[in-house]
């Protein structure tokens, strides 16, 4: 059976935050996040510049 474009499309990332009840192990949501995805794939493990303003302002914080 072929595949449709909106089937083939992946739908990005989903990011879920739970709260566990200790005593009863019970899941309870309490955010959910979707991210849609990305035009193309990332080929660079580096971090991103930080942004503070303390590195900011040392000439090692600036690209």
């Amino acid at each position: 059976m072929p595949t449709t474009d909106s089937e083939s499309t992946h739908p990005g990332l989903t990011i879920e935050v739970y709260r566990i009840n200790p005593e009863t192990l019970e899941r309870t949501p309490v955010r959910s996040v979707t991210f849609a995805p990305s035009d193309a794939p990332v080929y660079s493990l580096e971090f991103p510049p930080c942004e503070c303003p303390r590195c900011r302002t040392r000439p090692w914080g600036i690209r």
